[in-house]
């Protein structure tokens, strides 16, 4: 991990957005065009175009559960982007939810262009957000 490569600082600069809510920072770190595709089979899967629906993703992601916190756990970088790695604790309607995600960032000219989120746990993940 190279704390001083642009993806890193783009990562967690993308990182420190979502978890502050800062829907301006985040909209600059995102192509007009960015596709972010949360896998899975529930009520927040999906492909989600344009900085935008991605920003009412995340915003859905809060509204939803009854509890939501999110720690980061590691952030690998390459030439092509970023892998974030990031532990999840919610509770929803009397359920709860303890599992890891793993986030890949395609990056180019200094914005991602593409995420692809995947829980490691997918079936808990499904039933908790269905």
């Amino acid at each position: 991990m190279k704390h001083d490569h642009p993806h890193f600082t783009l990562a967690r600069t993308l990182w420190s957005a979502i978890a502050d809510g800062d829907a301006e920072a985040l909209r600059l770190l995102l192509a007009e065009d960015v596709a972010w595709r949360a896998v899975g089979e529930n009520s927040l899967s999906g492909i989600y175009h344009g900085p935008d629906e991605v920003l009412d993703y995340l915003a859905r992601i809060g509204e939803v559960a009854d509890r939501f916190s999110s720690r980061l756990e590691s952030i690998y970088t390459s030439d092509e982007g970023a892998v974030v790695i990031y532990h999840v604790s919610a509770t929803r309607g009397g359920g709860s939810l303890e599992t890891d995600f793993i986030t890949r960032l395609t990056v180019k000219g200094g914005v991602v262009v593409e995420a692809l989120t995947v829980p490691v746990e997918s079936r808990e993940n499904d039933e908790f957000w269905s």
